[in-house]
């Protein structure tokens, strides 16, 4: 009898252990910042990063990326690829639920991915998918997509967040972009625009349920404010501090400092449809003036590292060495002398001011910028930085009213998802050509490259590209990889940098917690 008595005294204690185990990873809230305003929530519309990030907080894809940004099964469990590469079938979670209870199936992906790819609606996501020639729902929880021809990165467009169709087309475009419903962890419950998006653990999610239970996302532009907020305990978790804040973390027990590799790029772009921008001798001329050599390590300091591509080191290919000893340097007698042969043949006009547009949410941009004004001013050609609002900038920029602009730009790990979109003449798929660029060679190396699956062939295509809008045509001249750094109290678990396309709270690998 006694030793029935210690046999269930050691398995209540044990029970009692690891209960409490559970529980003390749970998490009542947790609050993080992020360096911009979130402006829609539309999956289909999660064009600009910040927007993106949080919206993959709440939908979920077929697929999703897991260690190393390797492509992992999400609401689909499985899937086959036809030998010629044309056909793409997806075996689908039953019981997978939405926000809204209702059950997501094969129609609510057709509908996703058909909304997407309708002109009218004006997705930015269309170029990454455009190949696809049908969508067939075989049942409930089979879906087929047959494309028009191969394309190899075809199945990172699978990783989109899934809508349910039922609740989209009852609210409209706009109202989905305010009040998301998806299936990912998190719900939406709070936005309060301009201020803060809360958010709670989704209880029936299909893989993990959130250890955070209530998610507040904090929009907090300013990096000084950002280390305030950490210090007081206000916010768990920081990105986007510049260097001069991070010195005071980097060392100090109450906080960890975690940084990965460069995935993202900044950059200087031109208006091909503007004069004097559109000129390449004046394009030259603003590279020549500005010493970026020396002013990118001063600014970005651990934040990023010299670029003279727009593909980060951890893409390929690697043509990084002809990009940085065949870019323009640092000359500022030659640009002065151009400069002023310019304003000669009357290309800039006597009261001209170069405006150099940049985001007020970037401060490494900011300050790249204002070094870049100074330079330009003293070679001859009056310049002055306008620093906005990002999404105010942005529509600036769709309607071509800036002639130069500084962008940062991070997407998935294939070169067809850096460089078509910005480099595809306008009319013929570049969502993102903000450049008003357009070249026939371009346009056919970029079909040809995603068209087909031989690396080396792909390679050489993309090195092409690179090598005409880079060093040729000067469209952009790159600035800055950016290394991913995140601040956070002691306390936080299991949240490492890595992907920054993701808020990467709860993954395949990890399920963020506070101790």
């Amino acid at each position: 009898m006694k030793n029935k008595i210690l046999v269930l005294l050691l398995i209540s204690l044990f029970m009692v252990s690891v209960f409490s185990g559970v529980q003390a990873q749970e998490t009542e809230q947790f609050v993080m910042a992020i360096e911009d305003e979130v402006s829609n929530l539309d999956p289909g519309e999660t064009t600009i990063s910040v927007n993106e990030r949080v919206a993959s907080l709440i939908f979920d894809g077929l697929v999703e990326y897991g260690e190393s940004n390797r492509i992992v099964p999400g609401i689909a469990s499985d899937w086959t690829i036809s030998e010629d590469e044309m056909e793409y079938t997806f075996e689908l979670r039953e019981g997978v639920m939405f926000h809204n209870g209702q059950e997501l199936t094969a129609e609510d992906v057709e509908y996703t991915y058909q909304r997407i790819l309708d002109p009218e609606y004006g997705s930015g996501l269309r170029a990454k998918i455009e190949s696809i020639e049908s969508i067939e729902v075989i049942d409930d929880y089979t879906i087929k997509f047959t494309l028009s021809e191969p394309y190899s990165p075809f199945i990172l467009g699978m990783t989109f967040g899934i809508l349910p169709k039922e609740y989209a087309e009852e609210v409209g475009d706009e109202e989905l972009g305010r009040n998301p419903i998806g299936a990912g962890p998190f719900k939406l419950e709070e936005w309060d625009a301009g201020n803060q998006i809360v958010l709670s653990a989704f209880e029936d999610h299909w893989n993990k349920v959130p250890n955070i239970k209530e998610l507040v996302i904090r929009s907090i532009p300013e990096s000084a404010t950002q280390a305030m907020e950490l210090r007081s305990g206000g916010i768990d978790f920081g990105v986007n501090l510049d260097v001069g804040q991070l010195d005071s973390f980097t060392d100090n027990p109450d906080y960890q400092v975690k940084s990965a590799a460069g995935a993202g790029i900044n950059f200087l772009g031109f208006n091909f449809e503007m004069e004097p921008t559109q000129e390449r001798k004046f394009r030259e001329a603003v590279v020549q003036a500005v010493p970026f050599d020396q002013i990118i390590p001063q600014v970005f300091g651990i934040l990023g590292e010299r670029a003279y591509s727009m593909l980060p080191p951890t893409i390929w290919p690697e043509d990084r060495e002809y990009l940085r000893e065949n870019a323009v340097g640092f000359a500022p007698e030659a640009a002065a002398q151009k400069f002023e042969e310019l304003k000669t043949d009357g290309v800039i006009p006597e009261d001209y001011t170069a405006q150099i547009y940049v985001s007020n949410s970037r401060p490494n941009q900011v300050k790249t910028a204002e070094a870049m004004v100074t330079a330009l001013n003293q070679s001859g050609l009056n310049a002055e930085v306008q620093a906005m609002e990002f999404g105010t900038m942005w529509d600036m920029l769709g309607r071509g009213e800036i002639g130069m602009f500084f962008l940062r730009f991070v997407s998935d790990p294939d070169p067809d998802y850096w460089l078509y979109r910005f480099f595809k003449s306008p009319e013929e798929g570049g969502a993102l050509n903000r450049a008003f660029y357009s070249d026939q060679e371009v346009d056919q190396w970029l079909e040809e490259a995603r068209s087909i699956s031989n690396q080396e062939r792909r390679e050489e295509l993309y090195n092409n590209v690179l090598r005409k809008v880079l060093i040729e045509d000067l469209v952009f001249h790159p600035l800055a990889h950016s290394t991913q750094i995140y601040v956070m109290q002691d306390n936080v678990r299991e949240l490492e940098p890595g992907n920054s396309l993701l808020i990467p709270l709860v993954t395949p690998t990890a399920n963020v917690y506070k101790e």
